[in-house]
C-alpha cells in the first residue's frame, strides 16, 4: 500500500521532465526555423504564414501555387518534375505511333504525334522524322520532304537517319540533281551501318536512270554469281521481282545455299516467284508454314484465281489483320465483299485506304462508298455522300454516278430529282433512264407509287417485256343508252309539265 505513492511521485517527475523536455524541443524548433530562414535569405518556406495560404484555386479548379513562398531548390525540383512529365508523355506518344506505323494504322499514328508539341519538346525532330515517314506512305512526297529538310538535320548525327528518306522523296519526285547530290552524301554518312553497301538503293538509282542492261534483266543473273548471304540474296530477289524477272529468281534457285531455306523471308519471296511465272502448287509448298501479309495475300490470290472467292476473301482478312492497310489484300478485299454481299466489311476495308492526296483517288473512294451504302440500305448516307461527289465533278455526274443518284432518288421518292437524273442519263443514251423518264410523265410520284402495296403489274416486268411488240386488246364500251334512243329524242319536242 506504501509503494502506490511513492511510484506516483516517481512518474510525477518524470512527467514532469518530460513535459520541460516536450517545451523546450518546440521552443528550439522555432528558434532554428527563425535562424534557417534568415540564413537562406527568405529562399525557404516561410513559417509565417499559414499553409492553407499558400496556395489559390485559378477558375478551372485546378490548384495555382503562390511562388513567393517556395525555395529557390523547390521551384527547380518542381520544373525538373514537370519537364520529366511531359516527356514522358512524349516518349509514351512516339513509342504508340511507331507500333501504330509498324501495324499500318497511319491515322493512329498521327494522331499520337499530334499529342508532341513541337514549340516545346525536345524530341520534334524525332517526332518530325515519324511524321514524314507517313507522309511519304500516303504519297505526299513533297510534304515528307519538308518536315525533314530542316538545317538542324544537317548534323551528322541526326543526318544519317533521315538521309534515306530525303533520297527516296528525292527519287519520287523526280528531283535528279538533288537526288544525286543527297545520294552521295547518304553514302558517306550511313555506309558503317549498311550491311550490303546500299546495294539495293544504288540499284534502283539506276532503274530510276534506265540502266537498259539491268532493266532487260541481264545484270541480275550476273549479280547471283557474287551472292553468297542471306541478306544479299533477299535483295537480290526483290531486285528481280522489281522488275518482272522472277524467271531469272526460279532458274538460279539451285546456286542458292541450301541454309538460305531456313530463312522464311526467302522461302516467302521464292513461293512469290513460283506465284509469278504460274507455277500454283510449288508456290503453296514454299509458303505453308509461313503467316505474314504478304503469304495470306498469295494463299487469297490462288483461291481468287481457282473462284473460290469466300476463302480467297478470308485469306485477304487475315492479311489485313496482320497489316491493316496492306494494299494488296485492299485491293482484292474490297470487289469481293462487294460480290459477297459483304458491305460492312467492305466499308470497313474502304476506311483503311490510304489517302493518296489526290481529288481523283477521293472521288473513287466516296464513289465506293456510295455504292456499298445504297446496297445496304443506308439511302440517307448514300444522298450526303452523292452530294459531296456531284460538287468534286462540277455537276458533271459520269454514267455510273447518274445511276446511282437516279436510284437514291426513286427510293427518297424525291420527283425533282429524279426528273433530273433521268433525263440526264436519257440524254447519254442509256434506255432504261429514257424508258424511266417517260413514266414519271404518266405516274404521279413514281417513286412513292413503288412503296405502295397494291399491284402495278399483271405480269412481271423484264427487259424482254419491253423489246417485244405487244398485242393492243381494244377496250370494250358498256352500252348505258342507246343511241338511237338520243336520236328519236332529239327529234321531238318534249312537253315538260312542271310538278308545282
Amino acid at each position: 500500500m506504501k509503494i502506490r505513492p511513492f511510484l506516483r511521485g516517481i512518474f510525477y517527475l518524470r512527467s514532469s521532465k518530460a513535459i520541460i523536455y516536450v517545451v523546450f524541443m518546440l521552443f528550439h524548433s522555432s528558434l532554428m526555423a527563425v535562424t534557417f530562414e534568415q540564413e537562406t535569405s527568405g529562399f525557404s518556406r516561410s513559417q509565417t504564414k499559414d499553409s492553407r495560404q499558400l496556395e489559390e484555386i485559378d477558375i478551372n479548379g485546378n490548384i495555382k501555387k503562390d511562388w513567393n513562398y517556395y525555395g529557390k531548390e523547390e521551384v527547380e525540383r518542381f520544373q525538373i518534375q514537370q519537364e520529366y512529365k511531359v516527356k514522358s508523355q512524349d516518349i509514351f506518344a512516339l513509342r504508340e505511333a511507331k507500333k501504330a506505323m509498324i501495324n499500318g494504322d497511319l491515322e493512329l499514328a498521327v494522331f499520337f504525334l499530334s499529342k508532341i508539341n513541337s514549340k516545346r519538346s525536345d524530341l520534334t525532330l524525332i517526332k518530325n522524322r515519324y511524321l514524314s515517314m507517313v507522309r511519304f506512305i500516303q504519297g505526299d512526297y513533297e510534304t515528307s520532304y519538308q518536315l525533314i529538310s530542316s538545317n538542324q538535320y544537317n548534323i551528322l548525327k541526326f543526318y544519317k537517319h533521315i538521309c534515306l528518306l530525303r533520297v527516296i522523296n528525292l527519287m519520287a519526285m523526280d528531283k535528279m540533281d538533288l537526288f544525286n547530290k543527297e545520294m552521295a552524301g547518304c553514302q558517306n554518312a550511313t555506309i558503317d551501318h549498311s550491311t550490303s553497301n546500299h546495294f539495293w538503293l544504288r540499284q534502283v538509282s539506276n532503274i530510276k536512270d534506265k540502266n537498259k542492261e539491268l532493266l532487260q534483266g541481264n545484270l541480275i543473273s550476273q549479280l547471283r554469281q557474287s551472292i553468297n548471304n542471306n541478306e544479299f540474296i533477299k535483295i537480290w530477289m526483290k531486285l528481280a521481282l522489281f522488275i518482272n524477272r522472277e524467271d531469272v529468281i526460279v532458274a538460279k534457285l539451285s546456286g542458292i545455299p541450301p541454309s538460305a531455306y531456313k530463312d522464311k523471308e526467302i522461302r516467302e519471296l521464292i513461293g512469290f516467284a513460283y506465284y509469278r511465272v504460274g507455277d500454283i502448287e510449288k508456290a503453296q509448298e514454299f509458303i505453308e508454314d509461313i503467316e505474314t501479309p504478304n503469304a495470306d495475300n498469295i494463299r487469297g490470290n490462288i483461291n481468287l484465281a481457282k473462284n473460290k472467292l469466300e476463302l480467297a476473301f478470308g485469306h485477304f482478312k487475315l492479311a489485313l489483320q496482320k497489316k491493316k492497310n496492306s494494299k494488296n489484300a485492299l485491293e482484292r478485299g474490297i470487289p469481293l465483299a462487294y460480290l459477297l454481299g459483304q458491305w460492312d466489311e467492305g466499308l470497313n476495308m474502304l476506311q483503311r485506304t490510304v489517302d493518296r492526296n489526290s481529288d481523283q483517288d477521293e472521288r473513287k473512294k466516296l464513289a465506293l462508298k456510295a455504292v456499298l451504302n445504297i446496297r445496304k440500305g443506308n439511302i440517307s448516307e448514300s444522298r450526303d455522300l452523292l452530294n459531296i461527289l456531284e460538287y468534286k465533278f462540277n455537276n458533271q455526274f459520269p454514267y455510273e454516278l447518274i445511276m446511282m443518284d437516279t436510284f437514291v432518288s426513286l427510293k427518297e421518292g424525291n420527283q425533282e430529282r429524279l426528273i433530273h437524273s433521268s433525263a440526264e442519263g436519257c440524254n447519254k443514251e442509256e434506255g432504261l433512264h429514257c424508258w424511266l423518264y417517260m413514266k414519271i410523265l404518266e405516274w404521279e410520284n413514281i417513286g412513292k407509287t413503288l412503296t405502295r402495296d397494291e399491284k402495278t403489274l399483271s405480269k412481271p416486268f423484264n427487259i424482254e417485256n419491253l423489246k417485244t411488240k405487244q398485242e393492243i386488246t381494244p377496250l370494250q364500251d358498256s352500252v348505258m343508252i342507246d343511241q338511237k334512243d338520243i336520236e328519236e329524242l332529239d327529234g321531238n319536242d318534249l312537253n315538260l309539265t312542271p310538278l308545282f
